[in-house]
């Protein structure tokens, strides 16, 4: 997909987004390569998105975004230098509230119980860190996570030798779980527990060939999640087992 109209800047993250309307018709949060806080960002990003979708965690929808030539070299008004080729697209959510917090609030909105498992979920698997959220106003505040560019060990300029080190390391949001909804819990630890490998060689798949990661790189990734997931699950069952 091409970013096709001029696009908007806000001083807002270490890696500075900015917002662009995609060929698609919708809006998305757009984050570079080549940025003022790792160029691992994007591949972070979009490699936990794409996890957090195989889990069903309360993820935004996310893509690869083409920033064509037309743009390059545009500077924008907090001062990013765009740059043509292809990067990490965030799909804007309107009318929602901003927060930064420990854990996710308002947990007994909307289906907000079931959303935050899953984030209790993805943060352990996919070693969380700066937890960001989007609640929707129009929505009875239900609970969007996004920005997981300091996700994976590491971060955000994460190693295999970093992913080696932490594999075997809990990484437990560690926070209240109550009131979390159980059957959500199991469905998840049943998924983490599953045969993901295909699905996780897809989600690697997407990563652009020019982007600043190596093969052996992306199955060092993949290996770490892949031997996390029965990890998790025990975890997430954890959980169920000390509400009742």
């Amino acid at each position: 997909m091409e970013a096709v109209l001029e696009s908007q800047s806000e001083s807002r993250g270490g890696s500075l987004p900015f917002k662009a309307l995609g060929s698609d018709g919708n809006v998305y949060w757009i984050k570079m390569v080549d940025n003022q806080q790792s160029a691992r960002v994007p591949v972070t990003e979009q490699i936990v998105s794409g996890c957090g979708r195989l889990i069903g965690a309360p993820v935004c929808q996310t893509t690869l975004i083409l920033i064509p030539s037309d743009f390059h070299e545009d500077v924008l008004e907090n001062g990013t230098v765009v740059q043509t080729g292809t990067a990490h697209g965030s799909l804007d959510v309107p009318n929602t509230a901003f927060d930064k917090w420990y854990e996710p609030r308002h947990r007994l909105r909307d289906d907000n119980r079931r959303r935050h498992a899953g984030y209790f979920a993805l943060y352990d698997w996919c070693w969380g860190d700066d937890m960001q959220w989007l609640y929707d106003l129009t929505d009875d505040w239900k609970t969007y996570s996004h920005d997981h560019g300091h996700f994976l060990p590491g971060s955000p300029s994460w190693t295999v030798e970093s992913l080696l080190k932490s594999v075997e390391i809990p990484h437990s949001v560690g926070t209240d779980g109550g009131n979390l909804d159980e059957n959500e819990l199991e469905t998840l630890a049943a998924k983490l527990e599953g045969d993901l490998r295909s699905d996780l060689i897809t989600v690697l798949n997407s990563i652009p060939d020019d982007w600043p990661v190596s093969r052996q790189e992306l199955e060092a990734i993949g290996w770490f999640l892949e031997y996390r997931g029965s990890e998790v699950a025990m975890r997430l069952r954890h959980i169920i087992n000390s509400s009742i």
